[in-house]
C-alpha cells in the first residue's frame, strides 16, 4: 500500500488542514527552493507518493476551475548557454519539461515570479510567452515533480486557478478551490479502494 503526502506551499491555502483525507501533510513553503527541499523531506522520512495541490494562476483557464496537472515546465534562462527553460550541462529531457500525467493535457509553467497583470514590463518576452502557452502558473510544482522523478516517488498535481493576474480574491478562492479539490480526490481515493 503507498504511503502518500500531501505538499501544500502554504496553510492559507488548505484552512491550516495538517491532514487531509487521513494523509500527513508537509508545508513547505513558496517557491522552487522551497517545493524541492519539501520533495526530498517527504522521500527522506519514506513517503513513495506525493500529491500537491494549490493555488496557481491562468490568463487561458477561469478562475474557480480546479486542474490535474499533465505536464510541467520550468522558468529558468541561461542563454546563450542554451534555450529558455532549459538547464545548461544537465542531460536533456527532464532538464526543461516534467510529465507527471500522459492523460491530462494541463501544462504548468513554474517560474519564481508572481504574476501581475500590471507590472507586464518588468517580465522577458520568454517569460510572457509561457504565461499565455502554459493553461496555468505556479511557483513550485516543476521542482516537486523533478525532485519526486529522480527519488522515484509517485507524483500528482491538483491546482485551482485563484487569479488570473490579480491576486486580490486570493484567500476565498482558495477556500472554494480547496473544497472543489477534496471533493475530486475523494472520489479518486474511493475508486482505488474499489
Amino acid at each position: 500500500m503507498s504511503k502518500r503526502i500531501f505538499i501544500i506551499a502554504v496553510p492559507d491555502e488548505v484552512d491550516t488542514q495538517t491532514k487531509i483525507l487521513g494523509c500527513n501533510v508537509i508545508f513547505g513553503g513558496v517557491g522552487k527552493i522551497n517545493a524541492t527541499m519539501a520533495a526530498y523531506n517527504a522521500f527522506a522520512q519514506g513517503y513513495d507518493e506525493v500529491i500537491n495541490i494549490g493555488s496557481c494562476g491562468s490568463v487561458n483557464i477561469p478562475v474557480g476551475e480546479v486542474v490535474k496537472v499533465g505536464n510541467v515546465y520550468q522558468d529558468i534562462d541561461v542563454t546563450p548557454l542554451c534555450n529558455y527553460g532549459e538547464t545548461p550541462f544537465e542531460a536533456v529531457g527532464r532538464n526543461k519539461q516534467v510529465v507527471i500525467d500522459t492523460k491530462s493535457l494541463i501544462s504548468c509553467f513554474t517560474t519564481d515570479y508572481f504574476y501581475d497583470e500590471k507590472q507586464l514590463g518588468k517580465y522577458s518576452k520568454y517569460y510572457l510567452e509561457m504565461i499565455k502557452k502554459c493553461s496555468i502558473f505556479d511557483m513550485e510544482c516543476f521542482a516537486l515533480a523533478k525532485i519526486c522523478h529522480r527519488f522515484n516517488l509517485k507524483f500528482q498535481s491538483y491546482k485551482w486557478v485563484s487569479d488570473n493576474g490579480d491576486g486580490s480574491d486570493w484567500k476565498e478562492n482558495c477556500r472554494i478551490g480547496f473544497k472543489k479539490t477534496l471533493d475530486i480526490l475523494s472520489d479518486e481515493f474511493k475508486k482505488e479502494r474499489i
